[in-house]
């Protein structure tokens, strides 16, 4: 009876051995699970991060091209409208001056006929 005890015992010891084996080798996975997703968790944050200060830049770089495509288009019109009045001053200068010499063609003609006329 002694040795069934014993025996008993020694069972008792070596399932108890086992389910503590058992237990610290299912907490050391959840922990390792644990950590896994921790890691998992704080690498997609990082990512998230990464890719939300690419899509700043990004919207940043989109806001000063088109910054500096309004600069161009409003130094382009600039110069149209420069280009335009420049054009129209040298025209109202030529057509000045077609004038002018129309109407000292006009007045020579005249001239020319007032002596042509008979006295």
């Amino acid at each position: 009876m002694n040795m069934l005890l014993l025996l008993q015992k020694d069972s008792d010891r070596r399932a108890e051995a086992e389910e503590r084996r058992r237990r610290t080798e299912r907490e050391e996975r959840l922990e390792a699970e644990k950590r896994e997703r921790v890691e998992r968790e704080e690498i997609r944050r990082e990512e998230a991060r990464v890719a939300e200060i690419r899509r700043q830049d990004e919207l940043e770089a989109a806001r000063v091209l088109r910054e500096e495509q309004r600069r161009e288009e409003a130094a382009r019109q600039t110069r149209l409208d420069h280009d335009r009045e420049e054009s129209k001053r040298r025209f109202e200068e030529r057509m000045a001056l077609d004038r002018a010499e129309a109407r000292q063609r006009h007045e020579q003609m005249m001239l020319v006929l007032k002596n042509v006329q008979p006295k």
